[in-house]
């Protein structure tokens, strides 16, 4: 008996997204996940939903955090950094960890400084903590180099023996911060990614693709 294939999601090029309005007539792209996934979609509204009091807890907190963020027309209010207040002291955690990149060691005093402020214990550590030497890991030398690399991994595992409840990523590099996540006890949120052309805004690439940055992002 021949199965049917699924055909790979791509809701990105989506012009209906029915998921977000059911209401309206049209109908679910062929390549809809919404439609092509039920059996997940079943699976992970149990999960996140009933099942599971900690998944139950962050999404109730998600919806709180940007229902109370808006005013009573509906537009936002909250910055993110005010949206990681809330939502940290809802879920009731005491001890954030952060880890920065040292490129953005001056916004990372002002971030402690805040969130200390909002009666938070914040254990900060930079990525350069620990830092082996290139000889060190057998990387070679070049001219603009620097003689030592970051530690991502170090960063994880001295925030695991803090027992920080939420760590925050602040600037680390693409793959760094990839690390940093796998080795990371606690859930991660960024507040901010590395981006060293755009002030640290990678979507300005996107919002500018079609022009001044179209010959450098497109093939």
């Amino acid at each position: 008996m021949k199965t049917s294939k699924r055909i790979t999601p791509a809701c990105a090029k989506c012009s209906v997204y029915k998921c977000r309005n059911p209401e309206i007539k049209a109908e679910y792209p062929i390549f809809c996940p919404h439609e092509n996934y039920a059996d997940v979609r079943k699976a992970t509204i149990k999960e996140g939903w009933f099942d599971n009091p900690d998944s139950k807890k962050t999404n109730r907190v998600c919806e709180e955090v940007v229902k109370d963020g808006r005013d009573e027309k509906g537009n936002y209010n909250w910055c993110r950094i005010k949206e990681l207040i809330e939502y940290s002291k809802r879920m009731g955690y005491k001890k954030l960890g952060l880890a920065f990149c040292v490129g953005l060691k001056d916004e990372a005093k002002i971030l402690t400084d805040i969130l200390e402020k909002n009666g938070f214990e914040v254990v900060s550590i930079a990525c350069m903590s620990g830092a082996p030497t290139r000889d060190e890991v057998g990387y070679e030398n070049y001219p603009s180099a620097s003689s030592v690399i970051c530690n991502p991994i170090m960063q994880a595992e001295v925030l695991n023996r803090e027992q920080t409840e939420l760590n925050v990523m602040l600037g680390l590099c693409i793959g760094h911060d990839i690390l940093f996540i796998k080795y990371s006890k606690a859930d991660v949120t960024p507040i901010a990614v590395k981006d060293r052309i755009l002030a640290h805004n990678p979507l300005g690439a996107l919002y500018t693709s079609q022009g001044y940055y179209r010959k450098k992002l497109y093939p």
